[in-house]
């Protein structure tokens, strides 16, 4: 071993020091080091150099020169041979986080004995992935944003598990995918959440939230009802599933189980659009206990069933109002009510839930379950050149289509939207593994996922009835219900109080303008002028509106867009740019509170 190896092993057990006790100190025997010209060290791996022959940091400060700290907040290193390309971004951005994953842990204790590692055992921000599988590395860089994250690949550093890296690189897209959906969601339905979220508030007090059925459910299969075509095997099935298990419907499903005579269990609807309302239009469910959230449509919350629970809210509205009378329970939001039906499954601490009619393609090429609203409003609004057929030929070509294998190893059609939710239910299914939550598929014709495995129906229905422990799971939950018991006058203060936060963050936008509009005007008063913008912007981050504004508030994307027409034609223009562009968001955060009250004061 090289002066190197004793440093940088005690300074890896101090900053790691729960993977260091899990790790041995093994170096792999397929890594050869060798002297560079410059005298420090590279390697092979194969007919493979690592780093270059001649100067290998030299070669790492030219790969890291693409990382700009204007732009970047994380670097994700997918192998990092001896380090060299680490350190030295750690040396030149220390505010930088540094994501480094290497599937084998005795190439990362080769380059512990290679090179020093100091610069990236110091540095304040340093994640270090080793050993992990693909679904756990998923879950750390889906907090990364991408438009803030660089990736380094070197064919050189992945090749000796080039499959792993290729997983690890398709779920950094799927999370681009996933970004590109959320704000795209949020510029076309932000007006929409927050005006349903408003006339729903008083709700909250009445009804009680999905967190009293949690951990009920432990020796119950949950069954989860989804809308694609593969159902129709299921439905004949219904009413002996239901005696076996908890049916969970989700809201596109609804009319094709009431078809059958048969009420689900549960109904969930996560979508706040008034045509995801249109699901339960004319329908009742008398024995169902229907789960949505404040967003929803008005008269979703109208809909004749058993019971109404509540899941908290995914928006600021909700979430501050929550916070001051009683939290309803979380469920997760992957893009599709079918991922938040499943989390609800796995709240209740099932141990084996079951899915039909999650196909997540479009077997047979077939877009929704026959009868579902999507296929009769496809018949009822088609005309003589724009039939139902061309509807669905439009549906399976609108994304990227693509071919993959259904659980009987036959082809089946799917695209990119579908491969986003099918990411989702990988690592999250993979994950509750772990922890002994099994996911299975009643329909062999959906798409086949990682995580979840094919189960006969057959097998299912020799399975005993559980009238008895279902009864028994709906009594406890009704004797642990959580419905705030809060008076009319308390929460109208709640309400005041909010109102009174939405005018002081008025306020304050109001005086960040005029202090901007200043600092433009006066030059000479400058540093006054900037310590003045410093203090308001404190003042934001600490009022107790801000985020509720946020939903209303321009994306990253809007924002710039608007931020061309500020003018940087002259020097003076473009020394000034940061007042401007502060100045516009004081603009458009008064924008959007003066938004936020004209809706908040209609109800």
């Amino acid at each position: 071993m090289n002066s190197f190896w004793n440093s940088n092993l005690n300074l890896f057990k101090e900053r790691f020091p729960s993977l260091a006790a899990n790790l041995t100190s093994e170096t792999n025997p397929d890594l050869i080091l060798e002297e560079a010209k410059n005298g420090s060290m590279t390697a092979k791996s194969g007919s493979l150099m690592l780093h270059s022959k001649y100067n290998p940091e030299r070669e790492a400060d030219t790969l890291v020169e693409s990382f700009d700290s204007s732009k970047h907040e994380n670097a994700v290193f997918l192998g990092f041979g001896l380090g060299y390309g680490p350190a030295a971004l750690a040396k030149k951005n220390p505010q930088a986080t540094i994501i480094l994953i290497e599937k084998d842990s005795k190439r990362f204790f080769s380059a512990l004995n290679a090179m020093d590692w100091t610069p990236i055992f110091k540095h304040q921000k340093i994640i270090l992935i080793l050993e992990a599988n693909v679904e756990e590395v998923a879950s750390v860089i889906s907090k990364c944003k991408t438009d803030a994250t660089k990736v380094f690949k070197s064919k050189a550093h992945v090749a000796h598990n080039d499959s792993y890296f290729q997983a690890i690189e398709n779920a950094l897209i799927q999370n681009s995918q996933k970004e590109e959906i959320n704000t795209n969601t949020l510029e076309k339905f932000a007006k929409l959440w927050l005006n349903n979220s408003c006339r729903n508030l008083d709700y909250l007090t009445l009804f009680d939230g999905v967190k009293k059925y949690a951990g009920l459910g432990k020796d119950i299969p949950f069954v989860i009802l989804a809308a694609g075509p593969s159902l129709q095997k299921i439905l004949p099935h219904l009413a002996e599933i239901k005696k076996r298990s908890m049916i969970v419907c989700v809201d596109t499903a609804l009319h094709a189980c009431l078809k059958q005579n048969v009420e689900p269990d549960f109904i969930i609807l996560t979508d706040p659009q008034y045509y995801a309302s249109l699901h339960l239009e004319f329908l009742s469910s008398p024995s169902s206990i229907l789960i949505t959230e404040i967003a929803a449509y008005p008269s979703v919350l109208r809909f004749r069933c058993k019971e109404t629970v509540l899941y908290s809210s995914m928006f600021p509205i909700g979430q501050f109002f929550e916070g001051k009378t009683e939290e309803k329970g979380k469920l997760a939001a992957g893009g599709s009510v079918t991922t938040s039906a499943w989390d609800f499954a796995r709240l209740c601490g099932s141990k084996k839930i079951f899915i039909a009619g999650m196909d997540l393609g479009f077997p047979g090429k077939e877009t929704h379950i026959r009868g579902s609203r999507f296929e009769e409003k496809a018949h009822s609004s088609s005309t003589r050149t724009g039939n139902a057929e061309s509807t669905n030929i439009a549906t399976l070509f609108s994304a990227c289509p693509s071919i993959s294998k259904d659980y009987n190893g036959n082809p089946i059609l799917t695209d990119k939207r579908m491969s986003l939710f099918s990411w989702w239910f990988e690592t999250q299914c993979t994950n509750a593994k772990t922890v002994g939550t099994e996911t299975y598929s009643l329909t062999p014709e959906s798409l086949a996922i990682k995580g979840i495995d094919s189960f006969s129906l057959q097998d299912f229905l020799s399975l005993g009835e559980i009238e008895d422990k279902k009864s028994a799971f709906l009594k406890a939950a009704e004797s642990t219900s959580k419905a705030t018991s809060i008076s009319k006058k308390d929460y109208d203060g709640i309400k005041k109080q909010f109102a009174d936060n939405l005018d002081e963050l008025e306020s304050i936008a109001k005086k960040g303008i005029e202090a901007a509009t200043k600092a433009i005007q006066d030059r000479t008063k400058m540093a006054q002028s900037l310590a003045r913008l410093n203090e308001i912007d404190s003042l934001i981050m600490k009022s107790k509106a801000k985020d509720a504004a946020s939903l209303v508030f321009p994306t990253k994307r809007q924002l710039e867009k608007i931020a061309l027409e500020i003018p940087q034609t002259t020097e003076w223009e473009k020394s000034i740019y940061p007042i401007q562009y502060s100045k516009l968001i004081y603009k458009q955060l008064l924008a959007s509170v003066k938004l936020f009250k004209k809706f908040f004061s209609r109800f």
